[in-house]
């Protein structure tokens, strides 16, 4: 059970930044809106689209990647990816003046939280897994 808690809980993120990447590949000026900013022009508009959708994307996939998988390698990427992100958002507040982002940073630290639950509860499903096929052995 905690094996299809963990993977379920590994695909929301995953549906949730997946949505995020497709947003910025079919209608960036919407998609940057929504993290408050402008769409740049030139070669700012090509680097704010490859960047943002490549960082949705590769947290999504992650996280998909771990649910279907099982492997939770793939999940403490997407971790890490996020925690960088929020990492980095309280930098740019710290040190360059930027404006506190909490809320993005709330939705980056919950979604760490939800992603490291699946990936004791995945790990925990395995091993269980494993205790019963070695019983029956």
């Amino acid at each position: 059970m905690s094996l299809i808690v963990g993977r379920i809980l590994s695909l929301l993120p995953a549906i949730f930044f997946l949505n995020i990447a497709y947003s910025w590949i079919t209608n960036p000026s919407e998609a940057a809106k929504g993290l408050g900013m402008p769409l740049l022009d030139g070669i700012g508009r090509s680097t704010q689209i490859g960047d943002f959708s490549a960082f949705f994307i590769g947290v999504g996939l992650f996280s998909l990647l771990g649910a279907l998988t099982n492997k939770v390698t793939y999940v403490y990427c997407a971790i890490i990816i996020l925690l960088s992100a929020a990492i980095m958002r309280i930098v740019a507040w710290k040190i360059h003046e930027a404006e506190l982002a909490s809320f993005f940073i709330g939705v980056e630290i919950a979604s760490v939280v939800i992603l490291f639950i699946s990936a004791l509860l995945i790990r925990s499903g395995i091993s269980k897994k494993n205790e019963i096929s070695v019983d029956q052995e």
